[in-house]
C-alpha cells in the first residue's frame, strides 16, 4: 500500500490524518511571522465584519481567535506549498484532476481563547445560508486542511475533532441534535497534533471545535480547502448571483471568500494558479 492510498484510507475511516513536514522547518517560523503581522494590521476591519455579522443575530467566530480573510492576498510566502504533492495526491485521491481552492484563511488562538462550538465546515455547516441539507450523503465532497505554523498540542490549542464523526448524518452546530451539547466535552473527542509545519487534512463533515490556547503564545494556523471541479462554489464567492441572491438578499450568514487580487494572482507560482483561477477579482 502506497503512502497516499495508507492516508485516504485513513480519513475514510478516521476523517482526518496529519501530514508532517509540509512547509520546511527552515521557512515556517518566517511565514508564520508575516501572518501573525497581517492578523495584527487587519485586526480591526475583521473584527468589524464579524460585529456586523453579530448584530444580525448570527453566531460567528469565537473570543480570543483573530481571523484573517483571505490571507493569501496579504501574505503569499506560503503559497508554493499549497501545490504540494503530499497534500494534492491525497485531494486528487478524493477527486481526481483539477481540483479548486476554496478557502485560505488565518487563524490564531491567543493565549485564553474561549472554546469553540462542534460544527463541520462549508457546507455542511448548518448555521450557513447554503448548506447541504441534512442527513449528508456518505460521500466525499470537500476536503479542509488545517497548516499548523505553531505546534499543535493540548496545551497550545490544537483542533479538537471527534474521529469517526464525518461519517455521521449531522453535525450539532445548529442545535438541533438534543443529545449533543455543541458547546461541552464530547466522549471521544481528542486534540490534534503535531509540530509546525504539518498540515490536518479532513473530510469536511468531521465534527471539530476550537480548543482553548492554554500557552503564553498565539496559535497560529492556515486554513485552506480544497473542492471538486463540479462543487458549485458561487454561494460563498461574494459578488456572485447565488451568494446575492441566498446570503446578502436573506440577510444569512455563509462562509464567504473574498476575490483573489488580480496582481496577487499572476504572482503565483505556475503549478499554484489552477487552483485559484475561479476565484480571481
Amino acid at each position: 500500500m502506497s503512502a497516499v492510498d495508507a492516508l485516504q484510507r485513513q480519513i475514510e475511516r478516521d476523517g482526518f490524518c496529519v501530514v508532517e513536514g509540509v512547509i520546511p522547518a527552515g521557512e515556517v517560523q518566517a511565514i508564520n511571522a508575516e501572518l501573525l503581522a497581517a492578523l495584527e494590521s487587519n485586526r480591526e476591519r475583521s473584527e468589524g465584519e464579524l460585529a456586523k455579522t453579530r448584530s444580525r443575530g448570527h453566531r460567528i467566530g469565537t473570543p480570543g481567535v483573530a481571523v484573517l480573510k483571505q490571507a493569501i492576498n496579504e501574505v503569499q510566502s506560503f503559497a508554493p506549498y499549497l501545490a504540494d504533492r503530499r497534500v494534492l495526491d491525497i485531494v486528487e485521491a478524493f477527486f481526481g484532476a483539477w481540483a479548486r481552492i476554496s478557502c485560505t484563511d488565518c487563524v490564531a488562538n491567543m493565549p485564553g481563547n474561549a472554546r469553540g462550538y462542534w460544527h463541520a465546515d462549508w457546507p455542511y455547516n448548518q448555521t450557513n445560508a447554503s448548506h447541504i441539507p441534512a442527513p449528508y450523503p456518505d460521500a466525499v465532497l470537500h476536503l479542509s486542511t488545517i497548516w499548523m505554523l505553531t505546534p499543535f498540542s493540548a496545551e497550545t490549542g490544537g483542533t479538537l475533532v471527534v474521529p469517526g464523526s464525518h461519517r455521521w448524518p449531522r453535525n450539532p452546530a445548529a442545535g438541533d441534535m438534543p443529545e449533543v451539547d455543541n458547546e461541552a466535552v464530547y466522549p471521544t473527542e481528542r486534540h490534534v497534533e503535531g509540530p509546525a509545519g504539518s498540515a490536518l487534512v479532513y473530510d469536511s463533515r468531521l465534527w471539530h471545535a476550537v480548543a482553548a490556547n492554554r500557552s503564553d503564545q498565539p496559535r497560529v494556523a492556515l486554513i485552506v480547502r480544497y473542492a471538486p471541479w463540479w462543487l458549485n462554489l458561487n454561494p460563498t464567492l461574494v459578488g456572485r448571483p447565488e451568494h446575492q441572491a441566498m446570503v446578502v438578499e436573506t440577510g444569512g450568514k455563509n462562509y464567504e471568500m473574498e476575490p483573489l487580487d488580480r496582481e496577487v494572482f499572476e504572482r503565483l507560482p505556475g503549478q499554484v494558479q489552477p487552483l485559484y483561477r475561479h476565484w480571481v477579482g
